[in-house]
């Protein structure tokens, strides 16, 4: 599961800097560069701190965790979740959601929603809590991503490779 969650968080990144396909003919060219700046600088880093607090990892040098140790990890990680969900609210506005259709506003709101299961994990400190809501905070990316974005020939946010483990 480890290898295949790292890939699928590879994923994420390859699809943030990719341009955005499933828009709207109308769509115009200043939203799209303004949303896929703040999804660059700003959704896709609030999100590799939150994946990245919390991980259990299972390679040639063996089985090790990585978990917030102090208080401040702790915080930077809930940290992380409540500049997600103000990030969700952002692109409900005109200024992003400006020619996309309702969709846009349901993930918008998805994010917003995965945001606030996030923040509640990170605030419980329990490690498993804080990695199964990435894991749905990545299906909640996924699904836009896969509406919005555009990956790279023969990626695919949702198929591992061969041989990975689940």
């Amino acid at each position: 599961m480890t290898r295949f969650y790292a890939k699928s968080l590879s994923l994420i990144v390859a699809a943030g800097l990719v341009g955005c396909s499933g828009q709207d003919a109308e769509q115009p060219a200043d939203v799209d560069a303004a949303t896929k700046s703040l999804m660059i600088a700003e959704v896709q880093t609030q999100a590799q701190i939150y994946w990245n607090a919390v991980q259990f990892i299972s390679d040639e040098n063996g089985l090790r965790e990585i978990v917030p140790e102090t208080d401040a990890d702790w915080e930077r990680t809930a940290e992380a979740a409540r500049q997600l969900r103000s990030l969700g609210e952002e692109l409900k506005r005109p200024a992003y959601a400006a020619g996309r259709g309702s969709d846009w506003q349901q993930f918008s709101q998805g994010l917003v929603d995965v945001a606030e299961k996030t923040e509640a994990a990170a605030l419980s400190r329990d490690p498993h809590q804080v990695l199964e809501a990435g894991g749905v905070l990545y299906n909640v990316c996924s699904a836009c991503h896969e509406h919005y974005m555009e990956l790279p020939a023969g990626l695919s946010p949702n198929a591992p490779e061969a041989g990975d483990a689940q």
